[in-house]
């Protein structure tokens, strides 16, 4: 028996490692989920297909980690800050729970553009792509966190039903992802005109529309109610 055909991968480096995550990462962002083979990320990372094998298991785990190798850390930070915010005295008000649902994201593309935009395409991908391995991602990852900000949400707007506020909520990330592409490329960029992105403007900005969103969601509810009232 030939003991090198038995021999475990030897594990790579933590740059190999990185290596296979950045190419994954643009080639799913660019083809999506099912056009893309362990073996494509690994010729695209020039390594061999044991060691994307060795490092990820699966094409699933590749995906996932892929993903979440920026939104795990900015998650935890937002949930900590969230956290913080709540063990004040005086409960948060609205805008201060939607700032914090935003800021750490805006403040990673502002301060580093390619961050951002690698950012903007992750975000993008899982909320936006059809494949069902993206809902898992979202399901498993995304989704715990913003449970907990939607909780808080009606905390600060209790006459705002699940389903009223769960969709504001969807509506106001899906603003916090295109405020992203603002930041850091933006599709028209004379729309932008001299207004720089900087985090205090955009986060202005964001919380205004976002606040006066949900407000507007929370009347209309109850103009609904006293129409139905006896």
């Amino acid at each position: 028996m030939n003991e090198k055909t038995h021999r475990r991968p030897v594990k790579g480096s933590a740059a190999t490692r990185e290596r296979l995550l950045d190419a994954a990462e643009g080639l799913f962002a660019d083809n999506g989920y099912n056009a893309v083979s362990m073996r494509d990320i690994a010729k695209h990372a020039k390594v061999n297909l044991a060691a994307a094998g060795y490092h990820f298991g699966s094409k699933e785990n590749l995906f996932t980690e892929s993903l979440m190798r920026q939104l795990r850390p900015l998650n935890q930070r937002r949930l900590a800050a969230l956290a913080e915010l709540e063990t004040r005295k005086r409960a948060p008000a609205l805008a201060e729970i939607l700032d914090t649902f935003a800021r750490v994201m805006i403040e990673q593309a502002v301060n580093d553009q390619e961050s951002g935009r690698r950012l903007h395409r992750a975000l993008s991908r899982i909320f936006a792509e059809s494949d069902e391995i993206a809902h898992a991602v979202f399901r498993k990852e995304m989704l715990p966190a913003a449970m907990d900000f939607l909780a808080a949400i009606r905390r600060a707007c209790p006459t705002l039903p699940v389903p009223l506020a769960g969709m504001g909520l969807a509506l106001y990330a899906g603003c916090v992802i295109h405020t992203l592409r603002w930041a850091v490329s933006p599709p028209f960029p004379e729309l932008r005109g001299d207004v720089q992105p900087d985090v205090g403007t955009l986060m202005s900005s964001l919380v205004a529309f976002g606040t006066a969103g949900f407000k507007r969601l929370a009347s209309e509810e109850k103009r609904k109610s006293k129409g139905r009232a006896p």
